[in-house]
């Protein structure tokens, strides 16, 4: 059984997640006529939680940002999953799955300019190369402009204009092992946030998401999500 781990790094708060699994009610792997979801939460400063078929299973309750849930195996034709927000207990709406029978998935919510929620699918289809693991990029913090992300100081990644808030990049393959992972918005510009050292796994795709400040601070927010 896999498991899940958590650090945190100065200069925003880091929290690295190996592959999405953990102990708890939904805690298999998806097969013919189901999906396997993992979520995480990169809102501004609400804790969520995630029930699937109205169960809140252990761990994936009262998640802050960065916080991932259990991978979930969930039916394809219903909205199995409902989010709650942990201090108020009021429905968060907006979530439409789009999964599809055996599909892998990592769910990302985030919060727009307005300050409402928002659900991002992202599909975890890739096959890194040999040796090496898979990573992409998802952009949540509203303002950023368009960013790339560096590691040991070089650029990572084939996306030629960088990633929009509220997007994803496309999947790369990437050494496995540690690098120093920092955003910029371009060749040239400034860091405007610095994830620290981050390992990466051979043949695990990860979701590397740029995240708003916390409450009372101006310094961007990094977490790094192992694909379910």
């Amino acid at each position: 059984m896999q498991f899940r781990s958590l650090s945190v790094v100065a200069l925003g708060t880091l929290f690295v997640v190996a592959a999405c699994s953990k102990d708890g009610d939904n805690d298999i792997t998806g097969t013919g006529t189901t999906a396997t979801v993992g979520f995480v939460n990169a809102t501004s400063n609400s804790n969520l939680s995630v029930a699937n078929n109205g169960t809140v299973a252990t761990g994936n309750g009262n998640l802050a940002f960065g916080g991932n849930s259990s991978c979930m195996v969930v039916n394809p034709n219903t909205n199995a999953l409902t989010f709650t927000n942990a201090a108020t207990g009021a429905t968060v709406t907006g979530f439409t799955p789009t999964f599809s029978t055996g599909g892998h998935y990592t769910v990302v919510a985030y919060t727009d300019a307005a300050g409402n929620t928002q659900f991002a699918t992202l599909n975890n289809s890739f096959t890194p190369a040999s040796g090496s693991a898979g990573l992409r990029v998802f952009n949540a913090a509203s303002g950023s402009g368009n960013v790339f992300v560096l590691g040991n100081g070089a650029t990572l990644g084939t996306d030629a204009s960088g990633v929009g808030f509220g997007s994803s990049g496309t999947f790369f393959s990437v050494p496995s092992g540690s690098q120093n992972i920092t955003f910029n918005t371009g060749t040239g510009t400034a860091t405007i946030a610095n994830g620290g050292s981050m390992s990466f796994t051979p043949g695990t795709n990860y979701t590397l998401i740029l995240g708003p400040a916390s409450s009372g601070s101006t310094t961007l927010r990094t977490t790094l999500v192992g694909g379910c």
